[in-house]
């Protein structure tokens, strides 16, 4: 064998510093491949344009998208703010990083996922930037825990002030309904009153009573929703109780120009609850159908109550042919403090506490929705 052939020749130092040096980067880019398959964070590197080049498994987990269908796509399509996103991709290759605890991006399926991300400038050998990296830390449910924090705070808040309320309302309420009940007296008594005036007095004194009543009862839910007392229970009837609630919202149907239409099973319905509270949820329940027929703006609105009944369960269904509840809304409807009402319109504490109140009876309530043609709330309460 010819040593000096260069086919034969044993390899020396130089040789194995040279297949040294390209094996380096192949070991590199395994290193990293290994990092962005098994790393739990969303990891993501792109170029000068911010169009992605890589992008860890969690990533595509987190996000629900696979590598094959971002590859090429700039990065700001997948966060909730691509501006605000561009202004940070900028401070991160101006001072070599940026940091925001919780940044929105944009799940596949449509919501939100918040992270807490980390970009830093990505450069070449020779110090140029070429890029950005970005670290990404799921921190959705913190998130979460932090504003269910907040709504207990403020549900505490209301426990804290909802007894003076009771009792700064109730004693002027307690006032109105002795003059109320005075004005009755003399109506009754005064002999110069025709037949008709006394008795338009006496059916005012009876809705102001009434109304009164409804106030007095309001601020007692509040107060047992935050307490969580126990309802009180005695025989209701629930076609008297849906024809009652009705009359007392005439006077605004008729002012919006709504149909209300009932379709209310024959006889008494009877089932063993509490009058008040299942008052108050209906009375919400329609109000906010007018509201929602009403903003509508158009013509014909209407409002259809009927009720349903089977061996162990009663359906109450109130339906309104208003504007429907948005998608993005439909998860959020019995979250405390949330409304879709303009400012001043609503508290947001409405469908909570009848969702409340109806769970406390034995019950449930659900609504169905269709954007642009309505929306039908089912009460569902245990038959006596």
């Amino acid at each position: 064998m010819d040593l000096t052939d260069p086919l034969h020749r044993r390899p020396n130092n130089n040789d194995q510093e040279v297949s040294s040096c390209k094996q380096e980067p192949l070991h590199a880019t395994r290193y990293l491949q290994c990092i962005l398959k098994h790393s739990s964070d969303m990891i993501f590197a792109t170029d000068l344009d911010g169009i992605l080049i890589s992008f860890s498994s969690a990533g595509e987990k987190e996000l629900g998208y696979r590598w094959k269908d971002m590859a090429g796509r700039p990065v700001s399509d997948l966060t909730v703010d691509p501006t605000e996103f561009e202004k940070l991709v900028t401070i991160a290759q101006k001072e070599g990083s940026a940091v925001r605890s919780e940044f929105p991006f944009q799940h596949r399926d449509g919501h939100t996922i918040y992270c807490a991300l980390s970009l830093s400038s990505l450069t070449n050998t020779e110090g140029q930037i070429v890029g950005t990296v970005g670290i990404c830390r799921d921190v959705t449910q913190w998130k979460n825990l932090q504003e269910d924090l907040i709504r207990v705070d403020r549900l505490a808040e209301i426990g804290r002030t909802a007894s003076s309320i009771a009792h700064e309302i109730n004693n002027p309420l307690a006032i109105i309904g002795e003059i109320s009940g005075w004005i009755g007296t003399v109506a009754g008594d005064a002999k110069s009153l025709s037949q008709e005036d006394r008795e338009e007095i006496e059916r005012g004194v009876r809705f102001i009573e009434e109304q009164t009543r409804r106030c007095r009862t309001l601020t007692y839910q509040l107060l047992s929703f935050v307490r969580d007392s126990a309802p009180s229970r005695a025989s209701v009837d629930i076609s008297r109780l849906l024809e009652e609630t009705v009359s007392f919202l005439i006077p605004d149907l008729k002012y919006k120009g709504i149909l209300v239409s009932t379709n209310l099973a024959e006889g008494p319905f009877l089932i063993d609850s509490d009058k008040q509270m299942l008052e108050q949820v209906l009375v919400n329940l329609m109000s906010n159908a007018i509201y929602a027929v009403n903003e509508k703006g158009e013509k014909g609105g209407r409002i259809d109550i009927e009720t349903v009944r089977n061996e162990s369960m009663i359906e109450i269904r109130i339906s309104d042919n208003g504007p429907g509840i948005s998608e993005e809304n439909q998860e959020r409807m019995f979250d405390l403090f949330f409304t879709t009402k303009p400012p001043g319109k609503g508290t947001g504490l409405g469908l909570p506490i009848c969702r409340n109140i109806i769970t406390k009876l034995g019950g449930s309530l659900s609504f169905e929705t269709e954007a642009g043609k309505g929306t039908t709330f089912f009460i569902r309460l245990p038959v006596s």
